[in-house]
């Protein structure tokens, strides 16, 4: 894992990698949503020899028929093909979870497709409900877990 660094990144340098990972359907200037400009929002970012190879981002927002105050929603963790089975991803979680920490987060929760929730739940969260078809995205799960102070261990 050393040989990965990993950097907060701006909004703008998610959308490349969020494409061409989870939404290449779509045009590059669809890749921003609201939440990824919030003042409080983190993206961060893992590279490996310079290269962008993993994303993820998290930002405030209340969670569907839930938690209105300190629900953060985490977006887009993406780890490229080739990067994967590394722990990347875990780390990118954990980063993000440490950031909602740090902003008076209780709860974090996504929409998750159905092949990722596995993986998901390796990182602590849990399904809300059965899955839900999105029409751009198939079959998802919505998924949450709670926010706990964690010990830091890196800096952004």
């Amino acid at each position: 894992m050393s040989d990965y660094e990993f950097a907060a990144i701006e909004p703008p340098e998610v959308g490349p990698l969020r494409r061409a990972l989870l939404h290449p359907e779509l045009p590059l200037d669809a890749m921003m949503s609201l939440g990824d400009t919030h003042h409080a929002a983190r993206h961060i970012g893992a590279f490996k020899d310079g290269v962008l190879v993993a994303i993820g981002t998290i930002h405030p927002q209340p969670m569907p028929a839930g938690t209105p105050l300190g629900a953060w929603r985490m977006r887009d963790v993406a780890v490229e093909h080739g990067h994967r089975g590394k722990g990347l991803g875990a780390l990118l979680v954990e980063r993000l979870l440490e950031h909602a920490s740090d902003n008076q987060g209780t709860v974090a929760w996504a929409t998750v497709r159905q092949t990722a929730a596995g993986f998901f739940e390796r990182c602590g969260f849990q399904k809300i409900d059965a899955p839900f078809v999105d029409p751009q995205e198939g079959s998802q799960y919505l998924m949450h877990t709670p926010i706990k102070p964690l010990q830091k261990s890196w800096e952004l």
